[in-house]
């Protein structure tokens, strides 16, 4: 026997309602003006949250520790020397891919919207960066 459903106001249904509409608004409007970038070739300055110690987390380790590599838009900076050093020897499609991942947080449909990519592709690029990390991680370990 089927349950009754509470019935739902008509202020709730309206609402939950402009709610979705407003999330899918906004997030048309960014991904049209990060599309904008990426066809224009512009770049998107990405802001260090330790600029704004109010509101960064604590440092591990201090920035003259930590190595600094390029991906894509952004500077991010390492702990492990090792990651960094494999990380530049990614391609330049790859390293954006997990800027976008990791740095901009963004799932892979998102990233192959942004790209003009399929979403298989996506998900392949960022095993490949994954293989690739590892083997050279493990080389480095190696020696």
């Amino acid at each position: 026997m089927k349950k009754k459903r509470k019935p739902v106001s008509a202020d709730k249904k309206l609402e939950s309602q402009f709610d979705h509409f407003a999330k899918n608004t906004i997030k048309n409007v960014i991904m049209t003006v990060l599309q904008g970038y990426v066809a224009q070739k512009d770049r998107i300055r990405m802001v260090n949250i330790d600029d704004y110690e109010d509101v960064a987390a604590p440092e591990i380790a201090p920035d003259y520790e930590k190595v600094k590599v390029t991906m894509g838009s952004s500077s991010v900076l390492f702990e492990n020397e090792i990651l960094a050093s494999g990380i530049e020897k990614l391609t330049k499609r790859h390293r954006e891919v997990l800027e976008c991942a990791f740095v901009l947080d963004m799932p892979d449909q998102a990233i192959a919207e942004l790209m003009h990519l399929k979403h298989q592709t996506i998900r392949n690029y960022k095993h490949e960066a994954y293989d690739i990390l590892r083997k050279y991680m493990k080389e480095d370990r190696d020696e």
